[in-house]
């Protein structure tokens, strides 16, 4: 049983309830949330896995029935490991947690850079003006 693992997010997000993880699968929810924000797409995706956490274990389930179907096809390196977070309740809560908190990052770190250029054309503007 693999001990606490060190929050990999930098807004201090934790697993719910005491839930720990290991390093790949720390990585893997990681990878998903970024992959979420950084297409613009954190609303649906909070909206749609809302709605299908009751359902995440049969989703899981028919991720496992459809795995020799889905390797005959693609490479999926971390179909597994998708599979297996998703028979945990909590993953999906922890991927919201991700999710959310991704996208409160990054929406401050783009109010930042608007205010350092605000900052810059006030700057930029002052020097141009004589009087």
């Amino acid at each position: 049983v693999p001990g606490p693992v060190p929050d990999a997010s930098p807004s201090g997000s934790r697993p719910p309830s005491g839930e720990t993880y290991t390093p790949e699968e720390e990585a893997l929810l990681a990878r998903l949330a970024d992959l979420t924000v950084r297409h613009r797409m954190p609303v649906p995706a909070i909206l749609f896995l809302e709605s299908v956490k009751p359902l995440s274990f049969l989703g899981s389930q028919a991720l496992h029935f459809f795995e020799p179907m889905v390797r005959a096809f693609f490479s999926v390196p971390d179909y597994d490991r998708v599979s297996a977070l998703l028979e945990r309740r909590e993953s999906l809560e922890a991927l919201l947690v991700r999710i959310e908190a991704k996208e409160e990052d990054v929406r401050r770190e783009e109010r930042e850079a608007k205010e350092r250029s605000r900052e810059a054309r006030r700057a930029g503007t002052d020097r141009k003006d004589p009087s």
